[in-house]
């Protein structure tokens, strides 16, 4: 029997539209790299790097900018500039009206700022976001992020676990995968798929697609399709839950394992966990007061320390709430007595706050 062709999503029609843009970054970098050379700065300008930590930056009309390898950034200014960057860790941002921005790697992030732009990622927890009027974004990966804010904008997002959220007058966004979260603001366009796991396989059974009313479905509120209908999540902190109520600012959410904790939230969009409302207010100031972390600077990566001693090393560089950071150890299962930080760092890899935990800690040889 034939098999039947896999109908491509939008997320990954958009990020094959930026193959070109791919290219540079990728197969195609060391011929840009040898025609940068030949060029001068200014209008229709190109920059190019390759390398560990490497970094590229163009300004100008119809500039590029290209960079590869880990921790690799491309960055380019002008209209219609285009910037893209491949390799773990690499980010890729474009401002300038048409612009584009597309990042291919591990964690990758892709900004485009811009009437008409773009931005493109496509990796693992990776990240789109792109803003002006007709402004496009699409993110391909499980836990990937795909946001997109002007008038008629569009975001697109794939992937088991992904997110995609839209904000401005006639804007839309759709998230495909087991999981797959979607927000907007009142009057945008929400469309989600509802995927099921069977015998260790994840099988697509329907999905829903509604307008933002503000009954049926809230402003700025997330939710995934379970059953056929709409059930409102939550993700602060990484920490994914399912919302029973949400009245005066406070969510009582109920968490995978079944625990019922609350969230409390600020005015500058900062929330926190707590098994109590109390808890959630103490661990939101603690998140929100300056805290210090000289101690932990530079720390060798064969440090050793226990799982809790490590929890409150965490908190102290990121301000992870306490109810957070315990449902991280119990998604771990069994833990080891003791850890060095090189491991710490792998296993928090992806989790709330880890990119300034590895930038207070420094991680040295």
């Amino acid at each position: 029997m034939a098999k039947i062709a896999k109908e491509k999503n939008q997320a990954e029609l958009e990020i094959e539209a930026l193959a070109e843009v791919f290219g540079i970054a990728t197969t195609g970098f060391e011929k840009f790299y040898e025609e940068t050379k030949e060029k001068a700065k200014g209008n229709s300008s190109t920059a190019a790097s390759s390398g560990y930590s490497s970094k590229a930056a163009s300004s100008g009309n119809y500039s590029t900018a290209a960079s590869s390898g880990n921790s690799s950034t491309a960055a380019s200014s002008g209209y219609s500039s285009k910037a893209a960057s491949s390799g773990n860790y690499s980010t890729a941002a474009s401002s300038g009206n048409y612009s584009t921005a597309a990042s291919s790697g591990y964690s990758s992030k892709a900004a485009s700022s811009g009437y008409s732009s773009t931005a493109a990622s496509s990796g693992d927890s990776s990240t789109a976001a792109s803003s002006g009027y007709y402004s496009t974004a699409a993110s391909s990966g499980d836990s990937s992020t795909a946001a997109s804010s002007g008038y008629s904008s569009k975001a697109a997002s794939s992937g088991d676990s992904s997110k995609a959220a839209s904000s401005g007058n006639y804007s839309a966004c759709s998230a495909l995968g087991y999981r797959a979260a979607v927000k907007g603001d009142k009057g945008n366009l929400l469309m989600a798929s509802e995927y099921i796991i069977k015998d260790g396989n994840y099988i697509p059974v329907g999905g829903k697609a509604d307008l933002v009313d503000g009954k049926k479905l809230k402003a700025n509120c997330w939710y995934i399709v379970e059953v056929g209908e709409w059930v409102e999540v939550d993700f602060t902190d990484n920490v994914f839950s399912r919302v029973i109520s949400n009245k005066s600012g406070i969510k009582k959410v109920k968490t995978e394992d079944c625990k019922i904790l609350y969230i409390v939230s600020d005015e500058n969009g900062n929330s926190s966990h707590g098994s109590t409302i109390k808890q959630a207010r103490e661990d939101l100031s603690f998140k929100n007061s300056k805290k210090n972390a000289d101690e932990w600077k530079g720390l060798p990566l064969t440090t050793v320390k226990t799982p809790i001693e490590w929890a409150g090393v965490y908190r102290d560089c990121t301000g992870a709430c306490t109810a957070g950071i315990k449902q991280f150890i119990a998604s771990k299962g069994k833990t080891k007595k003791q850890y060095t930080l090189e491991e710490i760092m792998a296993e928090t890899k992806g989790a709330y706050g880890y990119d300034q935990f590895v930038k207070v800690v420094g991680g040295a040889e």
